[in-house]
């Protein structure tokens, strides 16, 4: 067994090149098709359709990196469409299109602490559950 010998492993480490496939290695012969069906306007998809067909599989995630990184594409950000929150009238039935839209909405009120102190708590989200040992027992 031969001892180590650490200039021949620093050689070996130099020379050294990770076998890895290109990027887009596939699509690069097809980026003047690309780019002329981009400049047409064409989508990801009707590109990753189209090449499939000519014996060239890719999918539209492929094509649309390809495009953004190797044509230069700008990247749009993507829309969120916004929470959609339901409105509660004050008697605790969904609110309709007939409630006067200019009526001011009350806002909560903080209430008092029931451990003790007098600093408020915000109220919190989620259900409301109702603390027995604040509850008056009922008259009979």
């Amino acid at each position: 067994m031969s001892s180590f010998d650490p200039t021949t492993v620093r050689k070996a480490v130099e020379e050294f090149t990770p076998i890895r496939p290109q990027k887009f290695q596939d699509l690069f012969p097809a980026k003047d098709v690309i780019a002329e069906l981009r400049h047409k306007r064409a989508s990801y998809r009707a590109i990753a359709d189209l090449l499939t067909k000519h014996c060239l599989a890719t999918s539209k995630t492929a094509i649309a990196a390809f495009c953004h990184q190797v044509l230069g594409e700008i990247v749009r950000p993507r829309r969120r469409p916004g929470r959609k929150r339901s409105s509660v009238s004050s008697n605790g039935e969904p609110a309709t299109a007939s409630s006067q839209p200019n009526e001011p909405v009350p806002l909560p009120e903080l209430t008092a602490n029931p451990v003790g102190g007098d600093t408020p708590q915000k109220p919190s989200r989620g259900p409301r559950i109702a603390q027995v040992r604040i509850l008056k027992p009922p008259v009979t």
